[in-house]
């Protein structure tokens, strides 16, 4: 978001200029120089990554600097200036807003989870069965289930015959 450009689109940078990027604030401030260079101006990623790396190694009392002279024909001018306070604008909202927005459901904070599995401890809930349960694959809970279920159909005869036999008075 501090670069002004969508997650993809620095995603597909860094794997074009074969770059891992650490997301820096002084990374994101080269990479939104490049963008610009490359979907303002119309350079390519190579040459607008050149020119910020030029542009950037000016000092930031500097207004403006004129990058790229090739052979005195053309150059670009750029305002640095406005581009460290169009970038400092972007950085703080980055910032202070977290980001683009996620697709799906908001994860739930770490903090109210833990308070959650320890009031279900506190009411004697077995975590740790819960958690052992959770590891088995799916066809071996599901044997599980058929083994409980079996148990207990074979505990309810035993039940029924025994308190018939206590209230019999013959």
């Amino acid at each position: 978001m501090a670069v002004l450009a969508d997650e993809k689109w620095v995603e597909n940078t860094g794997r074009l200029m074969a770059r891992r990027f650490r997301y820096t604030a002084q990374e994101a401030r080269w990479l939104g120089l490049v963008r610009i260079l490359n979907q303002e101006v119309g350079l390519s990623l190579s040459r607008a990554s050149e020119l910020a790396d030029e542009a950037l190694r000016h000092p930031r009392v500097v207004g403006s600097v004129i990058v790229g002279r090739a052979a005195g024909s053309a150059a670009i001018s750029i305002d640095l200036g406005r581009y460290y306070s169009t970038y400092a604008a972007a950085l703080s909202a980055a910032l202070e807003l977290g980001g683009a927005r996620r697709r799906g459901r908001p994860r739930r904070a770490a903090p109210q989870r833990n308070r959650m599995l320890d009031r279900a401890a506190e009411y004697g809930v077995d975590l740790d069965l819960l958690r052992e349960g959770l590891r088995l694959a799916p066809g071996e809970r599901l044997q599980q289930l058929d083994d409980n279920a079996a148990f207990i159909r074979a505990m309810r005869p035993v039940r029924r015959s025994s308190r018939s036999s206590r209230h019999d008075p013959s």
